[in-house]
């Protein structure tokens, strides 16, 4: 029997004659995405931070253009004789111009690697239009839609007739979803203010035309979006969300949401009014999480919108305030971190809103040691002043060293039995979460996200980049998990491994336990060819400096793994590498001819000492170990 044509929402098919609601799951959901303002796991010399935060794909705007802007940031250290310039490369998704700060670095190779961070991951796309069912009483049987125009379907927002605002408002969200000129001629025809007008209608029906009017109007449409905004459309869409128990309404409502989460302009005014009730009516309930102590009714909550919620909240986690707030919000980690760890135990790490859980995470974990006190900051604080004051006397001053450069052994603070809020993001059973489900997931955005979150909480300079890495190197034992990474088909996953490793491979507690599994893979990476993608010289740089440390540690181990194919590329990339990829490579060969044992390889290759001068940049090849 032939279907009805009913001017309801949105419905697409594909050239099999699939049916899909939207085109998040059409055409956007398994594409690949280009980087950009928002998956931006940004490139760092050395180390970098990972959010899109891939932050991050949302349905609205999950996927992104261009990746991120990079902010470096500078700072200077002197230890011992040596001056050292560190610093880190942060991307970030929010449609920021790239700020470049180049601190000024003396042509030496006593360059320290610093550690890489990703930041936080949000979108400027948007990837949902509205779908929603109408009532049986609105079709085309009981009125005449086909002579219907954007014009007259405006003038019928504005009837006594509630069937009639309700045919004018699903007219509007069919027309919007197939003729995107469709969008400006309903702004320049008042409608927005209309349909947000008939968000406070008592009728269900018009409820749900208008807000699946308004999800599509402002998809892709940055005009419509700040025009919702103008008209007191988020608040009056977060009121309707809180107050009522209709699924279909429910999904517009938040898909909506999700859409204008993708303007940074809406961000501040979306955690205000949006977060409460998205994390009370709909993270929490479907989460599963209890404190034991909530009264929080625990209806039920379609998959869906939960799905389009945590798509909104990843896109919010990526503001600087909104991560902040999200972080100190009481509930909201506790149910992120509940809902991953219910999917991992029942084998459903590709639920797609794994993939949304996690690249919250992923953003509220970056810069967490500078933005939220820790127990390592607590105890950071305390054995600097404990060194500062011994090293006064003279005779500590080679441990007060070691503080300066993170190569310090120290027992790590005891863990909370039963952690809540912003300690989640650093507790060992978080962290066992994202080892299993690296393990676990084929979805290269969960994958990414995961090694994102690691790689944000390795990424700094004191006790929480040691501790951490131990945990997840020693104590999880998650080698395995990350050298996974590295032999992944997508360069934005190969990319967060190798950071992450590059991370982790400035703390020699942890050399032993990387030699045999890290150096195989790092051999392979920089004996391969890996073109000109946006993500080699972030790849080639962080495997370097992975190298570049453990063969320092381990240089017998290491002889067995460089090789002339190796070697012949690190060469390469000191000539015509990415500036990032050259100096890496350049400290690379420049220690190995400073160690004894491995200057013999160089030698079997070839190599003399004027040779390797004039690759590294300076005539002279003092011999020194540099390592951190």
């Amino acid at each position: 029997m032939r279907e009805p044509q009913i001017y309801n929402g949105t419905l697409k098919r594909d050239t099999d004659n699939r049916r899909f609601s939207s085109y998040s799951q059409m055409e956007n959901w398994n594409r690949q995405y280009n980087r950009g303002n928002c998956n931006t796991i940004g490139p760092g010399s050395d180390i970098y931070f990972q959010q899109n935060i891939k932050a991050s794909r949302s349905e609205p705007d999950l996927y992104c253009d261009p990746r991120g802007t990079l902010r470096k940031g500078y700072s200077g250290n002197k230890s011992h004789k040596t001056i050292q310039n560190r610093y880190s490369f942060y991307s970030t998704c929010s449609g920021q111009k790239p700020v470049k700060k180049c601190p000024v670095r003396p042509p030496s190779c006593t360059s320290k690697q610093d550690p890489i961070y990703i930041p936080p991951i949000s979108c400027n796309k948007d990837l949902s239009f509205g779908h929603s069912r109408a009532s049986s009483k609105i079709c085309s049987e009981d009125i005449e839609c086909s002579g219907l125009t954007i014009p007259k379907a405006v003038q019928f927002l504005s009837s006594q007739d509630e069937k009639y605002q309700a045919i004018g408002a699903y007219y509007i969200q069919h027309t919007c979803f197939q003729d995107e000129s469709a969008k400006q001629q309903v702004y320049q025809l008042g409608g927005i203010c209309k349909l947000v007008a008939l968000l406070r209608s008592p009728n269900q029906n018009v409820q749900q035309a208008a807000a699946g009017a308004l999800r599509n109007l402002v998809f892709r449409s940055s005009t419509n979006k700040l025009e919702t905004r103008r008209q007191n459309g988020i608040p009056e869409a977060v009121n309707l969300l809180r107050r009522t128990g209709s699924t279909e309404i429910q999904k517009q409502l938040t898909g909506l949401l999700w859409n204008l989460s993708s303007t940074d302009e809406l961000k501040q005014e979306l955690i205000n009014e949006a977060l409460p009730v998205l994390t009370d009516r709909v993270i929490i309930p479907f989460s599963g999480w209890c404190d034991g102590n909530s009264n929080m009714s625990r209806e039920t909550v379609d998959p869906e919108v939960f799905f389009n919620a945590t798509g909104c909240l990843r896109n919010l986690s990526s503001a600087d305030a909104g991560r902040q707030t999200m972080r100190n919000y009481p509930g909201l980690i506790d149910s992120l971190i509940t809902y991953v760890q219910n999917c991992v135990a029942a084998s459903r790490c590709d639920d797609k809103s794994v993939e949304n859980c996690m690249c919250i995470l992923h953003n509220l974990s970056y810069r967490l040691d500078a933005e939220v006190p820790t127990r390592y900051s607590q105890l950071e604080y305390n054995t600097r002043n404990t060194f500062t004051d011994k090293s006064s006397t003279g005779c500590f001053s080679n441990r007060n060293e070691k503080m300066m450069n993170n190569n310090y052994d120290l027992p790590l603070p005891e863990e909370e039995t039963k952690p809540k809020g912003s300690n989640w993001l650093y507790h060992s059973d978080a962290i066992r979460t994202y080892l299993n489900l690296m393990g676990k997931s084929k979805k290269d955005a969960t994958l990414e996200a995961c090694a994102g979150a690691l790689q944000n909480l390795t990424a700094s300079k004191g006790l929480m980049s040691s501790g951490m890495s131990q945990l997840i190197g020693l104590k999880e034992k998650g080698l395995p998990q990350i050298a996974r990474l590295l032999q992944s088909s997508n360069s934005d996953v190969v990319r967060s491994g190798a950071s992450l490793l590059s991370n982790m491979s400035r703390h020699p507690v942890l050399h032993k336990a990387m030699g045999n599994q890290i150096f195989p893979e790092m051999t392979r990476l920089l004996s391969s060819q890996t073109g000109n993608t946006s993500n080699s010289g972030d790849i080639m740089s962080s495997a370097c400096y992975t190298m570049r440390n453990l063969m320092t540690s381990l240089p017998q181990m290491a002889k067995q793994h460089f090789t002339s194919s190796m070697l012949n590329n690190v060469v390469n990339m000191c000539r015509s590498g990415s500036p990032k990829a050259a100096e890496a490579a350049r400290l690379l060969l420049a220690d190995m001819w400073s160690n004894k044992e491995l200057q013999g390889v160089l030698r079997q290759q070839g190599f003399d000492r004027n040779m390797l001068g004039s690759l590294t940049g300076t005539n002279v090849l003092r011999n020194f170990s540099s390592r951190f």
